[in-house]
């Protein structure tokens, strides 16, 4: 009886991890296309880097979630919560934007608590290590180089964050598919076959 409640728990926590995963890709994809946005339509003004710069710190964040192999469904569940959490002043920062005349202070002051929030996060899933590039800018955020978080050469700079966010997003999904597909072993049950679609 134990074997089959223990096998029963499995199949559970093996489903919550499938859906934890699908809400963790849809949320990458949804920081890919801020980031496109900001850089089409905001690149002229100075808080357009402080948005990108925001939804790096939010990436990393995701990214942790996903390679931090959390067992604890209810603390993975909390961590996605706070990613959401984290990303409401962003949200509030982009609509701010998107007014035919934008209220630039507004949206700035929107921006301002992200760190603070993205703490929640950090604190839920520890200090993992950052890939460099991911690094480099955290340490000029937390320092509160906002504007100088990436070198001099905007346009190159939102690039290159275009293709390490979807290189950090396929990563990510793979560590957390790895889990999911020791899991399915586990039970015996055939592994889920994922397509990473880097777009």
């Amino acid at each position: 009886m134990e074997s089959t409640e223990s096998k029963a728990t499995l199949k559970t926590r093996l489903g919550q991890l499938k859906q934890h995963h699908d809400d963790l890709d849809q949320f990458f994809q949804q920081i890919e296309r801020d980031v496109d946005s900001v850089y089409r339509n905001y690149k002229g003004e100075a808080i357009a880097c402080d948005v990108i710069a925001a939804l790096c710190l939010l990436s990393i964040s995701a990214y942790r979630i996903c390679v931090s192999k959390l067992g604890d469904m209810a603390k993975l569940q909390f961590a996605q919560e706070a990613l959401e959490f984290a990303y409401g002043p962003i949200k509030d920062a982009l609509i701010q934007l998107t007014f035919s005349h934008p209220n630039l202070a507004s949206a700035q002051r929107n921006l301002s608590a992200v760190s603070l929030r993205l703490m929640t996060v950090a604190n839920i899933i520890g200090n993992w290590s950052l890939p460099s590039y991911w690094g480099r800018v955290f340490v000029n955020l937390q320092t509160g180089h906002w504007k100088t978080a990436f070198t001099r050469n905007p346009a190159v700079e939102i690039t290159q964050t275009q293709s390490d966010l979807r290189r950090q997003r396929s990563e990510s999904l793979e560590a957390m598919e790895r889990q999911i597909n020791q899991m399915e072993k586990e039970l015996g049950i055939p592994p889920t076959l994922y397509a990473c679609q880097v777009i």
